[in-house]
């Protein structure tokens, strides 16, 4: 199956080359990122917080990421989880073999991947599993795919496992549709190679767009995509948009798919949608308490906000918790800062507007976690929350986790074998050269998950590795890898003026990031 440069176009599925691909992208490769929320720790948080007692992932787990891409998630997650086995599956053999070699490369002996078509994995005798994620991929493929999709995880998850499934969704893509065929006719006429072709697509949509298409001006949203896009990685644009099965669905018709599966919905792994009063102007609320049952009221809340992109967390034959249970299984929760301190922020904007938490309530929580990560019941004893009774406690947990200024945790029990895994793995992705703009994510093993890093702080942490001025490797670095910085949006055009931008980056990384990425356990 070798890149083809070439349209992409339907074919029938489970065949051998191109056609194994049924009209997905294959053309070119995805982009090389981590997706936090395929992390067994949130996934696991979330399913808590709903009251469901799902697999417990402290105890060994197997973890299939179908369609895995070039691997960067499901390697990172293998380090930091060496208790998981790691199951990365594809069809783009130059994402699989990229996948393996960076495994290879970072010392992660957990994470295997297989380069199958979801009609081919059926055919394997694979092991059963506790978690099933998929990213974007449910909006790429056909339905015929989809339907091997949900026969995989029939088969193959354990009662109380988890799946996580994200996609575009309705109503908020439903003006996107007619700029994603435009995109699609444009490439199919045009010649070329792929990227090429996507480019010009792009392009001409943009032209059209400034001569007053009416389309344009009467979609709102299509226009603000358009320009987003224009800005996007050409890979991330022909994954996103380019495939001959692009789908956006409702999220009740994804809900009644797989339920042929034994899947119910469990709770978002976007945290912060997990919390109305958070996301949802006063006068829509009532609108969702009143619906009739669980899928119409995600559905009105998708309306509510013009939701296009669903983090969905499902669970199989899952047991609720009762109202003891779910308080001790929050106790037991361990919880880490996800940002420095001095940049946790407790005003934040959503489809609400802006939304102000009190300091008071949640600073002495935030400060006791900036000490050392606790779960829940040592916060409760911690000396900076003794102004805190247990709710409250609990109010401010969920505020900030749904802020993103804190993470669930994994248990302390087992740090020190992934450290020392999360080292191997951060050391090699830091000995590669720089690559491009992109950040990197690097493993964290109390999180149990990675931490997008900027590629400068990324170099001045190669630099400190290797006992070099950490501001003169990172200026050495970028220029040879080409990349040019930019100040007040102009380039920097002199060594000293880039020398001087990256010392300014390196005060604030020395005294506020390095820290944290110490207390995370990325670095000793």
């Amino acid at each position: 199956m070798p890149p083809s440069g070439r349209a992409p176009r339907r074919t029938a599925p489970g065949a051998s080359g191109q056609a194994r691909s049924d009209g997905y992208v294959v053309d070119i490769d995805y982009t090389h990122g981590f997706y936090r929320e395929l992390a067994p720790s949130l996934l696991r948080f979330v399913t808590a917080l709903h009251r469901v007692q799902a697999v417990d992932t402290d105890r060994p787990f197997t973890y299939y990421e179908l369609g895995c891409g070039n691997g960067h998630t499901a390697t990172l997650l293998a380090a930091v989880n060496p208790h998981g086995r790691f199951i990365g599956v594809d069809f783009n053999p130059a994402h699989v073999a990229y996948a393996r070699k960076l495994a290879q490369d970072t010392g992660v002996e957990n994470a295997t991947f297989l380069e199958r078509s979801f009609g081919e994995l059926n055919e394997l005798d694979t092991a059963d599993a506790e978690i099933i994620g998929l990213h974007g991929v449910y909006s790429w493929v056909s339905e015929e795919n989809r339907r091997h999709i949900v026969e995989f995880i029939r088969r193959r998850l354990k009662t109380g496992g988890i799946v996580y499934v994200s996609y575009n969704c309705l109503p908020g893509f439903a003006q996107a549709a007619p700029l994603q065929r435009l995109f699609v006719e444009h490439a199919g006429v045009d010649e070329g190679e792929l990227p090429d072709r996507v480019r010009r697509s792009v392009q001409f949509a943009t032209l059209l767009a400034g001569a007053g298409a009416e389309y344009f001006r009467s979609s709102p949203q299509a226009k603000k995509l358009l320009d987003r896009v224009a800005g996007e990685d050409l890979r991330y644009v022909a994954h996103e948009f380019y495939g001959a099965n692009w789908s956006p669905f409702f999220h009740a018709d994804v809900v009644r798919e797989l339920a042929g599966a034994g899947l119910a919905y469990a709770g978002s792994a976007a945290l912060i949608d997990n919390f109305d009063q958070l996301v949802l102007k006063p006068d829509l609320r009532p609108f969702v308490a009143d619906a009739a049952d669980r899928v119409f009221a995600e559905t009105v809340r998708d309306y509510a906000v013009n939701r296009t992109f669903r983090r969905d967390v499902y669970t199989r034959d899952a047991p609720p918790a009762g109202p003891a249970e779910a308080a001790a299984m929050l106790g037991r929760t361990r919880f880490a800062l996800a940002r420095p301190r001095a940049l946790c922020r407790l005003k934040q904007r959503t489809p609400a507007g802006e939304v102000s938490l009190e300091e008071p309530s949640y600073a002495p929580m935030l400060d006791a976690l900036a000490r050392a990560p606790l779960t829940l019941d040592e916060l409760a004893q911690a000396p900076e929350c003794a102004s805190l009774d247990r709710e409250g406690l609990r109010q401010a947990v969920l505020g900030m986790a749904a802020f993103g200024n804190i993470l669930p945790a994994l248990p302390a029990a087992g740090e020190g074998a992934r450290r020392t895994a999360a080292a191997r793995f951060n050391k090699g992705v830091l000995s590669r050269p720089v690559a491009g703009p992109e950040a990197v994510a690097l493993a964290s093993p109390v999180l149990g998950s990675g931490v997008a890093v900027s590629v400068i702080d990324s170099l001045l942490l190669g630099g400190l590795a290797e006992g070099r001025d950490p501001v003169d490797h990172a200026t050495q670095a970028l220029t040879a890898g080409g990349l040019r910085l930019l100040k007040a949006g102009e380039p920097v055009k002199s060594a000293d003026e880039a020398r001087n931008l990256i010392a300014g980056k390196a005060r604030l990384f020395f005294s506020h990031v390095l820290p944290h990425f110490r207390q995370l356990g990325m670095v000793d």
